[in-house]
């Protein structure tokens, strides 16, 4: 399994996405992207999901406007991402910080719960 963050994580997590017909097919209609930025130290590590009718894809970097943005360090991302730790926990917290649109985020939870899914075996 690659390392969280690195190059080969975000190759395998986009080649998850791309082949995955349930979440595909679940996306159809939907153009959301969303954006993570996780803070390691001096260093911000960014990327982007893109649902675009039925494509769902992972980008590095910020190229296009988010329509949701995620805010965390990198313990509190590795936390959520282990299971230690819920995303609603995080954000009530304040270690999780979310911009952008909250009712776009409200609206498409259960891709949110399949992104999930889908990204399990790079746990």
């Amino acid at each position: 399994m690659p390392d969280y963050l690195s190059p080969a994580w975000f190759s395998e997590a986009d080649a998850l996405l791309r082949s995955d017909s349930s979440l595909q097919e679940r996306s159809r209609g939907v153009r959301l992207i969303l954006e993570q930025r996780v803070a390691d130290g001096d260093r911000i590590v960014v990327w982007q999901v893109r649902f675009h009718d039925g494509i769902v894809s992972m980008h590095e970097g910020s190229d296009i406007e988010p329509d949701v943005v995620f805010v965390s360090d990198l313990r509190t991302a590795l936390a959520i991402r282990s299971g230690e730790l819920g995303a609603q926990a995080a954000f009530i917290a304040g270690d999780l910080r979310i911009d952008g649109s909250v009712a776009a985020l409200m609206e498409h939870g259960e891709l949110f719960a399949a992104l999930d899914d889908v990204l399990g075996p790079l746990r």
